[in-house]
């Protein structure tokens, strides 16, 4: 068998860095108080309650659900 090698092992690391580091960073953004992306005004899920208000969203996400 192959051993792992430092190659490997930084291919796997920015492979994944890639991949998840946008997911990362989203999910940080969607709790953003503003409605710019590009500004940071604090904390918030507002967005969320907003999304939760929204009837189509809902059947949207109950017609994923069936």
């Amino acid at each position: 068998m192959r051993r792992f090698s430092w190659f490997n092992a930084t291919s796997l690391t920015l492979g994944f860095a890639f991949l998840y580091v946008p997911m990362i960073i989203l999910i940080v953004y969607s709790f953003n108080k503003s409605k710019l992306v590009t500004v940071w005004a604090g904390f918030s899920t507002h967005w969320y309650g907003e999304l939760l208000s929204n009837q189509s969203m809902l059947d949207a996400a109950w017609v994923t659900v069936k």
